[in-house]
């Protein structure tokens, strides 16, 4: 039996080469996606939001802490920028972010949307205190005067933004609490 020796040749090492080359660039490319979402600002964002919006329909909009959920009128309509409220409201006037605290860079919009007339259409409301409990509420486009259920910043063109929504009862009416942070 005759031995032969075999030493590498240019063809292996070629072929490792490609090999090695071909999975560490695959790592490269895979590694930066998966420690993207830890990286971008969008995580802080998420848990705001929600922080927002659990805190006014729980706490800061209702009249009575027993009912979360249940906003008082009176709150509501201050909140937004109405009159000021004859109850205790739990939140302290000046900024927007001073009441509700969120970060120095970011940008808020709070608004209570629903539909008032029965259909799909979902609509920006707006609050009535000198109508009779239950016709309180009324679309954006009936709007005369009332206070608009919006507050913040304008989210006309912002391309990116995170939003909370709560399903909230006001003036007998079921409604969105939408807070919008960018």
């Amino acid at each position: 039996m005759s031995q032969h020796t075999r030493g590498q040749t240019t063809l292996d090492f070629t072929i490792g080469v490609t090999i090695f080359v071909v999975v560490l660039a695959g790592v490269f490319l895979f590694v930066p996606g998966t420690l993207q979402p830890f990286e971008e600002g969008g995580q802080e964002n998420i848990v705001t939001v929600n922080r927002v919006a659990d805190q006014l329909s729980e706490q800061s909009l209702v009249a009575d802490p027993t009912t979360p959920y249940v906003l008082s009128g009176d709150c509501t309509e201050e909140f937004f920028g109405g009159p000021d409220a004859a109850g205790d409201c739990e939140y302290t006037g000046g900024s927007l972010q001073e009441r509700v605290g969120y970060g120095d860079f970011q940008f808020a919009n709070i608004s209570i949307r629903g539909s008032v007339d029965g259909s799909d259409d979902i609509e920006q409301l707006c609050y009535d205190s000198s109508k009779s409990p239950g016709s309180r509420l009324e679309s954006g486009s009936d709007c005369t005067g009332d206070t608009r259920l919006t507050v913040g910043s304008d989210i006309a063109g912002v391309e990116s933004s995170v939003t909370g929504r709560r399903v909230v009862e006001l003036d007998s009416q079921t409604v969105f609490l939408v807070v919008r942070l960018w």
